[in-house]
């Protein structure tokens, strides 16, 4: 096990590392949007796959890089049984361009207070759900969002991998979208994306729409 470690207000402060790839690898992932997650469901089912995490909540702190780079965000996320820390980057539209570091760490709310301290700028807080499932070594959610209809993110080792599940799933990969789910709220409302990624700093289910007049 590995640690990050920062010393503030005197003392030292450590984020335990449990798991993880800490060099940036390409996340091989593509998104599908307006999924009805019964007939989904039912389909994954058809091709084999495993249903690995039932419906559960997701918390997440999102904040930008101390230098404030574009296209690049940090995470940590509260997931069903584990606490993560990510680096993300998403810099144009083709699979490619979606990059990740992802740890798997102890502390969610020491992860939170490590990026504050290293000048990262706190965004947003936020509540999602997923179900997750497995065909092989593919990972697919269907993912709920506040104020968003359903949608599903096919997650492989590679994009051929990714490409084999959607054809399985008959799922159009001409429709794909490779971006942030900051998109998807573009998309649906016409904001800008720094409305949704910087002028909202809460996004919950039980909440006012934040991006309707």
């Amino acid at each position: 096990m590995k640690e990050l470690v920062v010393n503030w207000q005197g003392a030292e402060k450590q984020i335990s590392i449990i798991d993880g790839n800490e060099n940036m690898k390409i996340e091989y992932e593509a998104t599908f949007e307006n999924i009805n997650p019964d007939e989904f469901r039912a389909k994954l089912i058809s091709i084999g796959a495993k249903l690995k995490q039932r419906k559960f909540l997701q918390k997440r702190d999102v904040f930008n890089l101390p230098n404030n780079q574009k296209n690049s965000w940090l995470r940590v996320r509260k997931e069903a049984d584990r606490n993560t820390l990510s680096l993300k980057i998403c810099d144009g539209d083709k699979i490619e361009n979606q990059k990740e570091i992802f740890l798997i760490i102890n502390d969610y709310d020491a992860a939170v207070d490590f990026l504050k301290e290293i000048g990262c700028q706190w965004k947003s807080y936020q509540e999602t759900k997923r179900e997750l499932w497995l065909l092989g070594e593919t990972e697919i959610t269907i993912d709920w969002w506040p104020f968003l209809e359903p949608f599903v993110e096919i997650e492989g080792k590679s994009e051929k991998a990714v490409r084999k599940v959607c054809e399985k799933l008959e799922l159009n990969y001409q429709q794909a979208l490779f971006c942030s789910v900051g998109e998807l709220y573009k998309r649906k409302y016409g904001v800008s994306l720094d409305k949704v990624n910087n002028q909202t700093a809460k996004l919950v289910f039980e909440m006012k729409n934040p991006f309707r007049n």
